[in-house]
């Protein structure tokens, strides 16, 4: 039936060379709109600039010291894998994202307006799109961030890794002062213990007084132990160690990484011609069926 029209294409519709000289001024005219188009949409979208941080971890973050400070001899300079995966960790942390946002005002800088129904889940969705932080083929951690800002984008990478070395750094001192606080409650009991050896050494005979000696200068040995790992507990809950070695420090970027203009005008052209050389096509096959069905 002629009210059953369907495209069907057939050997002759497809001489290229001939369609598309019957259908040049076409193409001609939709190459040119859809570059102006683009280009201006191009023009009108706020271009993104990108920083980054290379850095390792160092390898205080994994190796273990002693009470007195003593490492193994074979500790490397960089951390392991283990370091890396805990330095991602922390620098993907919400304390990493708390400080920058309240250093760097982010929900106004974001345009987040406090009365937006999940303003949190708004930030995150933001924080997860322009900041990045990924493990590279040679072991080290990449910090990438995005922003319309070049110099934010430049500050907020490299604060990102420095608030992860301030991060490790309370960690340790918070567990030191543990030890510390265990350790100063033992060395107090141990300095009585010793008094109370003195003491008595004062009061006994010549005869008791030596077989106690022994007892005293073994405890007080043990007391003068106590004191240096009190001392270097001291220490570890004040010093501050680097948990990050720095490669590479993020600097102002000169060019936009986004959006790629000449790219964007391309692939549209493209796009916008293989669109219409699709509807010719079917627009014809159409045609010459319906010229079929009238023989």
């Amino acid at each position: 039936m002629k009210g059953n029209i369907r495209a069907e294409f057939r050997q002759d519709s497809f001489d290229l060379l001939n369609f598309f000289i019957r259908h040049f001024r076409k193409f001609v005219i939709a190459g040119i709109v859809a570059a102006i188009l683009s280009a201006v949409i191009s023009l009108l979208i706020r271009p993104l600039y990108e920083s980054t941080v290379i850095l390792y971890p160092s390898s205080n973050i994994t190796e273990a010291t002693s009470l007195l400070g003593e490492t193994e001899s074979r500790t490397a300079l960089f951390g392991d894998d283990d370091a890396t995966e805990k330095l991602i960790q922390v620098i993907n942390s919400a304390q990493v994202r708390e400080y920058l946002k309240e250093k760097y005002n982010l929900m106004q800088h974001y345009n987040i307006k406090p009365g937006e129904k999940y303003p949190n889940t708004l930030m995150k969705a933001k924080m997860d799109k322009y900041m990045r932080c990924t493990r590279t083929d040679y072991g080290s951690v990449k910090i990438r961030v995005r922003d319309r800002d070049r110099v934010y984008a430049c500050n907020m990478a490299n604060d990102m890794a420095a608030r992860a070395d301030t991060i490790f750094n309370n960690l340790q001192r918070e567990a030191a002062m543990v030890t510390l606080d265990e350790i100063s409650r033992l060395y107090d009991i141990q300095k009585r213990l010793v008094r109370q050896y003195e003491d008595s050494l004062m009061n006994l005979s010549s005869a008791a007084a030596l077989r106690l000696y022994s007892t005293f200068e073994m405890e007080n040995d043990y007391l003068g132990l106590m004191r240096g790992r009190f001392l270097e507990a001291q220490a570890l809950s004040r010093q501050t160690l680097p948990y990050i070695l720095v490669v590479d420090r993020a600097v102002v970027a000169e060019k936009k990484v986004f959006p790629k203009r000449t790219v964007m005008v391309l692939l549209s052209t493209v796009s916008v011609l293989l669109l219409l050389a699709m509807v010719l096509f079917i627009a014809e096959g159409v045609k010459l069926r319906r010229a079929d069905d009238r023989q």
